[in-house]
């Protein structure tokens, strides 16, 4: 009976050990049902997957952890343990990583895009600007190009101008909307739609499949493409709670991201193109005239973009990004 007991006691304290090796890890994100949550999920798996169970990773969708700033914060603190999501939107933290946003500074393909990224000079820098913010970038990836949404149609640059637009705040695209002389509305994604059919928005930027997925076209009917914008993610994690790790997970996490960033390439490819022949088929969907878009490229030029080289704090990044396109399009 003795025996029988003290073998029970030894397998219990080794399941319980086994328990104890198993970190629960939360990654989060504030879409749903779409590409984005796609990514969150495929990163979740793969942590899980590669450190051979050690770390138990799951995905949460639809703000259920908080909206994005929440996670952010939460991330920073370690509570939070990776995201993927728009790198526009850890600028509050990283101010530098709004300068992605420049104006027709991006490739407009995923792919494109994520490769630019992995090349940048400008893109290292900031990962380590967010290293000391507590957060780690284990890389960028593409999701695609912006362009207009509206509810009134779109043929020339006037046609946009004293027009509210919904963005992302950011001080490029702000800036670019008054070169252009729209009106630049910062404003959370999901209280779009309604603005979009009370009016109180003309129009907004986006990429075909969040557009599409959203079911934004339903509220405006009219979709330009100008890809005047390109949308960077980045797969982070919290630099607290990476740092704790061995050495041997954190090499897991980072084949985690790597992979992902692979994943996303090819889903946003694909959703991208199918977003966009399904909304040619329920919308209007034109392209702005070359004319057009060259107006758009020169005032954008002698305006934000020699306004933000000429910021201390953000000049050195946009200077350093001018220098990794030239480098980029000489490949």
């Amino acid at each position: 009976m003795k025996t029988i007991t003290t073998l029970a006691f030894v397998t219990a304290a080794l399941f319980a050990g086994a328990s104890a090796l198993a970190q629960d890890i939360r990654v989060g994100n504030a879409t749903a049902k779409d590409t984005q949550a796609a990514a969150n999920d495929k990163l979740a798996e793969l942590i899980t997957k590669y450190s051979n169970g050690k770390l138990k990773a799951t995905a949460h969708h639809g703000e259920s952890l908080g909206n994005n700033q929440q996670m952010i914060r939460a991330l920073q603190a370690g509570s939070v343990h990776g995201m993927v999501f728009p790198a526009g939107f850890l600028s509050p933290v990283v101010p530098e990583l709004a300068m992605f946003d420049m104006p027709f500074l991006l490739p407009g393909a995923p792919a494109g895009i994520t490769a630019f990224a992995a090349q940048s000079k400008a893109a290292s820098t900031m990962k380590g600007l967010a290293e000391q913010k507590g957060v780690r970038i284990l890389g960028f990836h593409g999701i695609g190009p912006q362009s207009f949404l509206t509810n009134f149609p779109v043929t020339k640059l006037a046609d946009i101008q004293g027009k509210k637009f919904r963005v992302i705040f950011s001080a490029p695209r702000v800036g670019a909307y008054k070169d252009w002389g729209g009106v630049a509305r910062p404003m959370e994604l999901g209280e779009v739609y309604t603005a979009l059919q009370q009016k109180t928005l003309d129009g907004m930027e986006n990429p075909p499949d969040v557009i599409f997925k959203m079911k934004l076209h339903e509220a405006a009917r009219y979709y330009t493409v100008t890809e005047h914008f390109a949308f960077v993610s980045n797969v982070i994690v919290s630099k607290k709670w990476y740092d704790s790790l061995s050495q041997d997970l954190k090499n897991a996490v980072d084949r985690a991201g790597a992979d992902t960033i692979k994943f996303a390439d090819v889903a946003y490819t694909k959703s991208q193109g199918d977003s966009l022949e399904a909304m040619r088929k329920a919308i209007t969907v034109t392209n702005m005239p070359a004319a057009e878009l060259q107006k758009m490229k020169e005032l954008a030029t002698k305006g934000v973009w020699e306004a933000m080289k000429a910021d201390p704090q953000r000049g050195p990044i946009v200077k350093m990004l001018s220098e990794d396109v030239a480098r980029f399009t000489k490949k």
